[in-house]
């Protein structure tokens, strides 16, 4: 059984009269004061303040997310909150508070349903549910997610982004609660093990607790569990009227490795590039995982390797256009005394790079490795696979204080 222990709250830190005292906890009820604690007041709770919300540590590319409506109707029921983001990224809310003893069994085949529908939707049908679910009957989506002085000329990428999202079903499903019930978890973990989805699925457990001042509640968000799959499923929901059972059946083996929205809009615009890119870069990230290199994305992507020790080392940032960034990769070799490793790390990639060269600066990163304009270096280094491999084999050889067994990289593409 789970529990959460009590925020600590400190005064007059550091003073002779230092307290410490823990917090009460607030169940999701009406309360002493009459506030309503409960899934209306946390539904509107996130539509004030949007930031309440985890998002970026789930899905970098939807952080900061605008919210839109709740109550966003819909063929199976009500949304109880609908964000987007300015480049066409949704994000759905579902508040239950886990008394309730339905919840458990129904929120995710609900949430699921959601998805469903929307994946049938068009722009035009989404905008149009938001006009009703506002009472706007005439409002542009664009305007109202991006604001009135959004460019005129980005409603077309917000359009295709948003249709294209909807067609694909990709949404960061959320449900947020008081206490998450550990069989909702299982079944969380159900999806995550057994298929692929087109969508991300999250639990974020709220809890709240009273602070000193009057009318003051600390809010505390959790995120206790989510999907990584992006593939599609067949979803079948069957109830009996006793209980209901939640069916996911794949639509086609998954092969691929597990992926993250944001891993996959990455690729996405990568592939607008040039389209062999996305398949070339995912096949050398796999040719480096027994060195224990391995991908962070964000908005950009991000080569890391972590030591034995723990130490997480930079080797290189790619954002979307295929463009390569060395400027934060000295930090972590500096502080162990090897800032050479990262030097010579940077002359064997302006070795692999047409016009490429390395330059020294009076900066703390001691070297820079000046880079062409377009076409972006991705293309040229993925030509050269094996060489680049080499490049980051000896690398963490030489940060680990072996440079005499600098070597071989495994077979690379």
């Amino acid at each position: 059984m789970r529990a959460n222990a009590p925020p600590l709250l400190v005064t007059d830190m550091g003073l002779a009269g230092e307290r410490c005292s823990a917090l009460e906890a607030l169940p999701m009820r009406i309360g002493a004061d009459g506030v309503a604690y409960d899934e209306r007041w946390v539904q509107q709770l996130i539509h004030s303040h949007p930031k309440l919300l985890p998002v970026g540590q789930i899905e970098p590319a939807l952080a900061s997310p605008e919210p839109v409506c709740m109550e966003l109707p819909l063929p199976s029921g009500y949304v109880d909150n609908l964000l987007m983001t300015g480049d066409g990224g949704l994000v759905l809310v579902e508040a239950k508070l886990w008394r309730n003893p339905e919840a458990r069994r129904t929120v995710i085949g609900q949430v699921l349903d959601y998805a469903k529908d929307l994946s049938r939707w068009t722009y035009e049908d989404l905008q149009r549910a938001v006009g009703v679910a506002t009472k706007s009957p005439n409002v542009r989506l664009y305007d109202h997610v991006c604001g009135p002085d959004a460019p005129a000329d980005g409603e077309a990428a917000f359009i295709d982004a948003v249709s294209r999202n909807l067609r694909l079903g990709r949404l960061l499903l959320l449900i947020a609660g008081d206490g998450i019930q550990e069989g909702a978890e299982q079944l969380t973990e159900f999806l995550q093990r057994h298929v692929g989805l087109h969508f991300t699925l999250a639990l974020v457990e709220l809890s709240l607790w009273r602070m000193p001042g009057a009318g003051q509640v600390l809010v505390q968000p959790r995120i206790l569990a989510r999907t990584v799959q992006i593939e599609r499923a067949v979803i079948r929901i069957e109830d009996s009227g006793t209980q209901a059972r939640v069916q996911v059946e794949p639509a086609a083996p998954v092969a691929a490795p597990r992926a993250t929205l944001t891993a996959e809009q990455y690729y996405e615009s990568l592939a607008g590039v040039e389209p062999t890119l996305p398949a070339r870069l995912k096949a050398f990230l796999a040719s480096l995982e027994p060195l224990g290199i391995y991908a962070e994305y964000r908005v950009m992507l991000t080569l890391k390797w972590r030591s034995p020790e723990g130490r997480e080392f930079n080797l290189g940032v790619i954002d979307a256009r295929g463009r390569l960034f060395t400027d934060q990769t000295h930090s972590a070799a500096d502080a162990i005394g090897r800032p050479d490793a990262i030097h010579r790390y940077k002359a064997a990639l302006a070795a692999l790079i047409p016009e490429a060269k390395v330059e020294a600066t009076g900066r703390a990163m001691g070297a820079r490795l000046v880079l062409p304009g377009q076409p972006g270096p991705l293309s040229h280094l993925l030509d050269r696979a094996s060489d680049w491999a080499k490049a980051i084999a000896d690398c963490i050889s030489a940060l680990q204080g072996d440079e005499a067994n600098a070597g071989s990289p495994p077979d690379a593409p």
